[in-house]
């Protein structure tokens, strides 16, 4: 169980670190638009396109890492006023939810990936852009936060620590 454990981790911090590249690669692009429009007086039509998948995508792969590093929005006023047990009960109960939540958005995800392969579905803008690889980027980023709600539910039930508390501390073991 800890290698599975370790291993949506790892996933999680790739695609963490695939985030980071995004951003920058949104940067990079409106920087480039910028720049092209006041210095050559020519738009890149598809810059602004291509910065919102490349944002979309990166805030999904991203979050399996912000969950297990503990820095999603969770509200423990109601942990915080019950005991231990039942706290641990009650952050089992909306984590299991959760996972089925999460689980059902990564399939819808999937779907809406694999549908507009087959359909070879197009972006209305001016790139026409193929929409299935970025909607499938999409997904995995969905997938792994999905897994990610799954390990911590594990770790519930296995009385483990659910979050590393810190953004700098090693979230898989090393050897």
């Amino acid at each position: 169980m800890r290698a599975l454990l370790d291993g949506i981790d790892r996933l999680a911090l790739w695609g963490a670190r695939l985030a980071c590249w995004l951003i920058g690669a949104m940067l990079a692009l409106i920087v480039a638009e910028v720049a092209s429009r006041k210095l050559l007086g020519i738009s890149l039509e598809f810059a602004w396109e291509y910065a919102s998948y490349l944002l979309a995508i990166s805030f999904l792969a991203g979050s399996g890492h912000v969950l297990r590093a503990g820095f999603h929005v969770r509200v423990q006023l109601a942990l915080n006023a019950l005991a231990p047990r039942r706290a641990r009960l009650l952050d089992g109960v909306v984590t299991a939810f959760t996972v089925l939540v999460s689980g059902f958005f990564a399939y819808a995800l999937l779907r809406l990936a694999y549908i507009s392969y087959l359909d070879q579905t197009r972006s209305f803008l001016p790139s026409n852009s193929l929409l299935w690889p970025f909607q499938a980027l999409f997904a995995l980023g969905a997938v792994v936060l999905a897994l990610q709600f799954a390990a911590r539910l594990a770790r519930i039930v296995l009385d483990e620590p659910t979050e590393q508390g810190t953004s700098d501390a090693p979230l898989v073991s090393t050897e």
